[in-house]
């Protein structure tokens, strides 16, 4: 099997900016992400990997694998296209931002290669979080409410609330989303690319499953980390205890089943879960391969791009214990195993 395998900021989607305007931890970010996958991918496959030289890792350790450079001024996504001909299926991390993901995934379908990735209404619910709230609302499922640019609707429900966050719409990580104590000024604040959301408490979690013939595989869910002045990403650690697991579950079906058809691949889903089960919320979906992925391939002994590719469609066992395995919003994984020192892995630069 052949698979090409691609991140968008190690595979040329930023070769337009300057090495120095792309901040280090985003850098860091996507060379963990795509070094974790790669490692796992060269295990049962041969991986055909685009890279841009000036910002992805080594990745020469890897066996079974060809990096294809890709060259600015020439269109990345043809780039791919070409890169990916000959492949029997392709992986790719890109954000939703600017329907990015979505084009990417249109791209290579259109040139002939198996994208793993969710049907095209799928991903433009999923990556459209004024679409994905609309469609958890009329299904019943737990949400924050919520108002996107221009409309009013909510207005009366959302003078009830106490906190409020605005955040783009299609926007991927933590860095835009901003907080606010008054209804006015959140929506004095918005731009017409944003979305306001009520601010619910609860523990901010992360729950990932593997989607392919309609059948969900869940991965271990997680704790999300954030820094304590901003709502920025800092990491996660897990997995959560069993009552805690059946919850993210119980509540992430429900609103894959609210989705259009069709969910595949990798999928990630962010929640709150509150002092009850009854307090339970989705706040977003995220129809692709997110940071977190080097922290799960340590809590099992599956292959979890064999996972993603259908070589293996086992259940998804976890092997640690609660809260033992650590990690950085910069893809550094630390697993503190009972009895043990802590095991630290660093991706490479």
């Amino acid at each position: 099997m052949r698979v090409f395998v691609a991140e968008y900021v190690c595979g040329g989607g930023l070769l337009a900016t300057s090495v120095d305007a792309v901040p280090a931890g985003l850098r860091r970010e996507g060379a963990a992400m795509l070094s974790a996958l790669v490692a796992d991918a060269t295990e049962v496959s041969e991986v055909v990997v685009p890279v841009d030289p000036r910002l992805a890792p080594d990745l020469s350790r890897y066996r079974a694998l060809s990096t294809i450079e890709i060259l600015p001024k020439r269109g990345l996504w043809p780039q791919w296209v070409r890169a990916a001909e000959g492949c029997d299926a392709a992986i790719i991390v890109a954000p939703e931002s600017d329907g990015v993901l979505a084009q990417g995934v249109a791209m290579l379908r259109a040139g002939g290669v198996d994208c793993i990735a969710g049907s095209g209404d799928f991903l433009r619910v999923a990556s459209d979080k004024v679409l994905t709230a609309k469609v958890l609302h009329a299904a019943g499922v737990s949400h924050p409410i919520f108002m996107a640019h221009g409309e009013r609707r909510q207005k009366l429900k959302l003078q009830k609330c106490d906190r409020f966050v605005v955040k783009p719409r299609d926007g991927c990580g933590t860095r835009q989303i901003a907080r606010f104590d008054d209804l006015d000024a959140a929506i004095a604040a918005m731009m017409p690319s944003d979305i306001l959301q009520q601010w619910r408490p609860g523990r901010a979690i992360s729950v990932s499953f593997i989607a392919s013939g309609g059948n969900l595989r869940f991965l271990p869910a997680v704790s999300q980390l954030f820094h304590a002045d901003t709502c920025e990403y800092a990491g996660g650690q897990g997995p959560l205890c069993d009552d805690d697991q059946r919850r993210a579950t119980a509540i992430a079906s429900r609103a894959v089943e609210a989705m259009p058809p069709t969910a595949r691949g990798f999928i990630g889903m962010d929640l709150l879960l509150g002092e009850r089960p009854s307090e339970d919320c989705v706040i977003e979906i995220n129809p692709r391969l997110t940071t977190s992925y080097v922290g799960l391939r340590k809590m099992t002994s599956c292959n979890l791009a064999a996972q993603i590719l259908e070589r293996d469609t086992f259940p998804i066992l976890c092997d640690v214990g609660v809260d033992e395995v650590h990690w950085t919003a910069q893809g550094d994984v630390r697993v503190c195993t009972a009895g043990a020192e802590a095991a630290v892995e660093t991706p490479p630069a």
